[in-house]
């Protein structure tokens, strides 16, 4: 994250004219629809692409074929509501004092400052959101998704079951609540015609992409609340998951492959649209996997058991350790990205709003801050242009900086720890006394951000 404003904007005006001029060259070929699938609790080592061993993913894993599989990639936040702050307005989210989920009930969006639907339709795009929302708690904050999306299907707040009740509603679906009913351990249909949450939000998501006209570009939001909690899977996928001995993580895995075949339902759908060469898609997820220690566990299920895989990566969500905010990162546009490229260079989802902006022609001119830096560059294989940078995540007395291979990390418990990435990937060894001057350089950054920042909003 660049933290100074300023020189963030001037960074992205500089590759942003580059990439226009690339443009301006091609000004015959109309923009790309965009398809940002944003996913919740997914471990960076859960896909197959990323090393992951417990279920194959090809339709995810086909994204990098025509696309950037970013193995430095960063959520800006190691849970869920800051991360969706970050992506959504493309600023630190302790800029409005967001450091942790409690601060979401009294989440402002500064005036005048644009989110990132609010871009694309700016840009003349018709916009949809489909599933989590997760940018206010109803009791506090009404902030409906519906003011900020042409279409809205089955929101959420914060959290739903996968399965319908006995009315056929999803508990935390399109009803206001905060959150699920906390049920776990579900191996559903429990009834006929049942729809498992994950299958309706892709279908709503392919409905969405069917109904478009070519005549308008899109932006589509599919905002998975899988694989977080509650744990409930498709028993259809039981025969596949036999390889899995723990329970929790039985269920996770059918959480999983809901979402491969849900991505893979969306491709076909671009497919028979003709559209799939016209479309970037990025694939993200929000922080790092969770661990069993969520409400509605059964009594006899392990507690601390880790959900997914983190490739061996130091930490889990909740962290600042690389565990917990390095995710899987996948930018995929088959019409420009001819061959799988795989990128070293770290990003983090504060970069979204400003590539998405340069490839969309919005405009970024009166947003309150740009945190982030433009990556189309990279699409078009220009890396001179992706400079050295400072990555930044904040949260009070916890957080982290990375500048180059080094890393300070500061923990909950006060605790600050130095690491070289480079040859420490697993974040072992504290240099923070070998290495005082570096430590004391990263450790200045934080604090100076820290006197910019407002404290928590925290509902009292």
């Amino acid at each position: 994250m660049l933290v100074n404003p300023l020189a963030a904007l001037k960074v992205y005006l500089t590759i942003s004219l580059f990439f226009m001029l690339l443009l301006c060259a091609h000004s015959s070929e109309p923009r790309p629809n965009i398809i940002l699938i944003y996913v919740d609790d997914m471990g960076y080592g859960d896909l197959s692409c990323y090393g992951g061993a417990l279920v194959e993913t090809p339709n995810i894993d086909s994204l990098t074929e025509s696309g950037i599989r970013f193995t430095e990639g960063y959520t800006i936040s190691p849970v869920c509501g800051p991360s969706r702050v970050g992506l959504l307005t493309g600023m630190q989210p302790s800029r409005i004092g967001v450091y942790w989920n409690p601060d979401m009930g009294a989440v402002r969006v500064p005036s005048g400052h644009q989110t990132l639907s609010e871009l694309m339709k700016s840009a003349g795009y018709c916009t949809a959101l489909v599933g989590k929302w997760n940018l206010n708690n109803p009791a506090w904050n009404p902030m409906p998704a519906k003011r900020y999306f042409d279409y809205v299907y089955d929101e959420m707040v914060w959290e739903g079951d996968y399965w319908p009740n006995n009315n056929g509603a999803y508990h935390g679906v399109e009803d206001g609540k905060y959150g699920s009913s906390k049920t776990n351990d579900i191996w559903g249909p429990l009834k006929e015609g049942d729809e498992y949450l994950t299958d309706r939000l892709s279908r709503h998501a392919c409905e969405f992409v069917s109904a478009q006209t070519k005549q308008k570009p899109f932006f589509l939001y599919l905002s998975y609340n899988a694989p977080h909690s509650p744990l409930q899977g498709k028993s259809e996928h039981l025969s596949k998951l036999s390889h899995v001995n723990s329970e929790p993580l039985r269920l996770y895995a059918s959480m999983l492959l809901a979402i491969d075949e849900g991505v893979g339902d969306l491709l076909d759908t671009l497919e028979v649209n003709a559209i799939l060469e016209d479309t970037v898609i990025l694939f993200v997820s929000d922080n790092g996997p969770a661990r069993t220690t969520f409400k509605g566990m059964p009594e006899h299920w392990p507690r601390g058991e880790m959900l997914g895989s983190t490739a061996g990566l130091r930490g889990y969500k909740g962290t600042f350790y690389e565990g917990g905010v390095r995710v899987p990162y996948i930018l995929s546009w088959p019409q420009k990205i001819a061959t799988a490229i795989t990128s070293n260079y770290p990003v983090t989802t504060l970069d979204i709003i400003p590539t998405l902006s340069s490839l969309a022609g919005a405009s970024l001119d009166q947003q309150q801050a740009v945190d982030g830096i433009d990556l189309s560059p990279l699409i078009s294989k220009v890396p001179d242009f992706m400079e050295p940078r400072t990555l930044l995540w904040f949260a009070g007395t916890s957080g982290a900086v990375r500048n180059g291979d080094w890393k300070l990390v500061y923990s909950r418990q006060g605790e600050s720890e130095l690491f070289n990435l480079r040859t420490d990937r697993m974040e072992q060894v504290d240099l923070s006394i070998s290495n005082s001057e570096k430590y004391e350089q990263m450790s200045q950054f934080y604090f100076d951000w820290a006197q910019q920042v407002p404290p928590p909003v925290t509902p009292r």
